[in-house]
């Protein structure tokens, strides 16, 4: 045998443990077999399986079970276990269910109970009252089988091919046919109940056709004040109508002079920022070099921005909103920009929005005067329901155009408030 054979022999010959630190592969004169005997009720704790006291050998998959299962000798002393068990009626199940591998895999938690579990000393023997205290869940192959008295557990682990019952109970399938033949009873009870509700309606409508019938000549004389009363309601109705009527085209003229009012809203806002611009140079893009460092300069300038404008809705989610407006550079004076953009938004149903347009930036200094992109977003923190204002987290991008080759340090950005007068 190869040290790898023999070390996985080993792995595998674990022992059954009684108690923690006692284990069940007990010497062969049956000294744990008379200890069963005499405590029955204590529960055995196993944390590993394996060796003489195994069943089979260890099956890894269904396939083996099968054909492990499916021995004549093993076949066999299922049936001693089962006898043991006092489960001879459930052997010929048992034998079939394993030979045919109709179990399906699964694992036992540490903490799980098991009335009985199987093993091999001197011939097929039985422990009861084992509980699974291992380290890791134990894998193995989970079958029930149900005579419609009780449904029987049993799972079968991997390492060892124990047979185990791990629960017997009051019979899930005769419970369920139980349950099933309520329900038909309900059901029927159901049925018949609608068909006497149904009996009862038709003897009903047949008596008020009687009293209808004995009461044409009365009905007659009423008629009269009858139609009078039918007509005296239509009026009412009527002007009921023409005052919904006018409460209704007041309430949409109402709404119209609203929608009016916020076809066009001027806007004032305040943000804070910066931009990034090349001054100095003509060639950014790497195309040469002009200064004696091989660099080219740029500026990083704080700015506070102020800008106003007008929101002018063409469409219920889009608006053209035209502006002007200062960047002040915090840094250097001579840098403060005046500057106009022209961007279009899409407005979101609950007052988010998204933009894009153009700028004229720094138009007071023609040396830098550049035409630009515009990205805008921003979304509503606040309104007023009665005067329709709005004010907005507002954040802008713009991507100048003067030195498009070198698009990473000519841009500006910023965030900051927007309040949007009706």
């Amino acid at each position: 045998m190869s040290s790898r054979s023999h070390l996985r022999g080993l792995l595998c010959a674990g022992l059954l443990i009684l108690s923690p630190g006692l284990s069940l592969a007990a010497p062969a004169d049956g000294s744990a077999e008379a200890a069963a005997q005499q405590a029955p009720d204590r529960v055995r704790s196993l944390r590993t399986l394996g060796g003489s006291t195994r069943f089979t050998a260890p099956v890894r998959d269904i396939a083996a079970l099968r054909r492990t299962m499916s021995r004549p000798g093993i076949q066999r002393d299922l049936g001693t276990v089962l006898d043991l068990a006092g489960l001879t009626p459930l052997t010929l199940e048992v034998r079939r269910i394993l030979a045919e591998g109709q179990v399906m895999e699964t694992t036992l938690a540490p903490g799980t109970s098991m009335e009985w579990m199987a093993l091999r000393r001197g011939g097929p023997r039985i422990v009861r009252n084992v509980r699974w205290d291992g380290a890791r869940p134990l894998e193995g192959f989970q079958f029930t089988i149900d005579n419609l008295i009780e449904t029987y557990t049993f799972f079968v682990p991997e390492i060892c091919g124990n047979l185990s019952l791990v629960s017997r109970e009051p019979s899930r399938e005769k419970a369920r046919r139980d349950e099933e033949a309520r329900l038909k009873a309900e059901e029927a009870r159901r049925a018949e109940a609608a068909r006497a509700a149904e009996l009862a309606k038709a003897e009903a409508a047949r008596k008020a056709t009687e009293a209808r019938l004995a009461e044409e000549a009365r009905k007659a004389e009423e008629a009269r004040k009858a139609e009078e009363a039918r007509r005296a309601e239509e009026a009412r109705k009527a002007e009921e109508a023409r005052k919904a009527e006018e409460a209704r085209k007041a309430e949409a003229d109402r709404l119209a002079a609203e929608e009016a009012a916020l076809a066009v809203r001027p806007f004032i806002a305040g943000y804070f920022g910066k931009q990034h611009r090349q001054y100095d140079e003509t060639d950014p893009a790497e195309l040469g070099f002009t200064r004696a460092d091989n660099t080219v300069s740029a500026f990083g300038d704080a700015l506070v921005g102020l800008k106003g404008g007008v929101a002018l809705r063409m469409t219920p989610h889009w608006t053209f909103n035209p502006s002007i407006g200062v960047g002040i550079n915090f840094e250097e004076g001579s840098r403060t920009s005046l500057f106009g953009d022209a961007e279009i938004n899409y407005v979101f149903s609950r007052g988010p929005y998204l933009g894009t347009g153009i700028t004229l930036w720094d138009f007071t200094h023609s040396d830098s005067f550049t035409l630009g992109w515009l990205g805008t977003a921003g979304v509503p923190v606040w309104k007023s329901d009665a005067k329709k204002h709005q004010l907005d987290l507002s954040f802008e991008w713009r991507q100048f155009f003067d030195r498009v080759s070198d698009p990473d340090v000519n841009y500006q950005f910023w965030g900051g408030l927007r309040y949007k007068f009706k």
